[in-house]
């Protein structure tokens, strides 16, 4: 090998993958334009913006802040890089019952209003970009099963089944807390009954966040919120904790999207 050959071999090994990884995703990243509705197959004219509510800009600081990015992603990738888009959850659901087919993999404005996009490096935990939509359904069916158990029929006499909002004030206190369940975890992802036991990855490897926590005197009947209660403390979620889990409960990417963004094998035309 020559030493012209050598430099040649060296300026191809940094340089093509410098062009491919930075520059011309720069380039098409920063000339990008909202996406617009289409007035013949969305019968609108406005820009999409992604629906994001609850305390998004200090809840996606901290999640920057305390590393959730390297464990967890933010991505449904389309189908040439991956098998996202087809796992139930993920990017969408395959039967939502009153929009049909809600997968579509994400979009660059789906991190609009945040001043990072999380997208990740590894995928040691759960993807993360539609975890609120998830963990609304889980609230779902464990109000049903709770319902079941206590005896609330959840079917009326004329067929029709009780709203979440009507099973939830029948079950008062015993209803599922989305809140609560996250405190949990974050206190201690390894808790009995967090998970399923018959999931073979039940066992969680996060770590437990105790600097997300304090403890206070528990005086009444103490605080509604309280992972643990000892020695006359109850620990009790800082404000740091709140503003996570409210971002938590608020990644939802499921949202109609413009035709154009649509999952390309099921895609539906307005008033279709």
């Amino acid at each position: 090998m020559t030493v012209k050959t050598f430099f040649y071999g060296l300026i191809a090994s940094f340089g093509v993958p410098w062009l491919v990884m930075l520059v011309v995703p720069y380039g098409s990243m920063r000339s990008m334009e909202p996406v617009r509705y289409d007035e013949i197959n969305d019968e609108r004219t406005d820009l999409f913006q992604a629906k994001r509510s609850g305390r998004t800009s200090n809840g996606s600081l901290v999640y920057a802040q305390e590393g959730c990015a390297m464990c967890h992603s933010q991505v449904t990738r389309p189908s040439y890089a991956g098998v996202d888009v087809f796992r139930e959850g993920q990017g969408g659901t395959k039967s939502h019952p009153e929009r049909g087919d809600t997968r579509r993999i994400t979009h660059a404005w789906d991190f609009e209003r945040e001043d990072r996009a999380h997208i990740g490096e590894a995928r040691i935990g759960p993807d993360l970009g539609n975890f609120g939509n998830r963990l609304a359904a889980l609230e779902v069916s464990e109000n049903e099963a709770t319902a079941v158990a206590m005896g609330v029929k959840i079917v009326k006499e004329d067929k029709s089944r009780l709203t979440q909002k009507e099973i939830i004030a029948a079950l008062g206190d015993k209803a599922f807390d989305k809140e609560l369940y996250l405190y949990k975890h974050l206190y201690n992802p390894r808790e009995e009954g967090l998970n399923d036991p018959g999931d073979e990855n039940a066992w969680s490897v996060c770590q437990s966040n105790p600097q997300f926590f304090k403890k206070v005197g528990n005086f009444g009947q103490g605080a509604a919120t309280a992972v643990d209660v000892k020695d006359g403390q109850q620990v009790v979620a800082n404000d740091r904790c709140k503003s996570l889990v409210n971002y938590l409960i608020n990644l939802k990417k499921d949202g109609a999207v413009p035709y154009a963004m649509q999952y390309a094998k099921n895609k539906k035309k307005a008033g279709k």
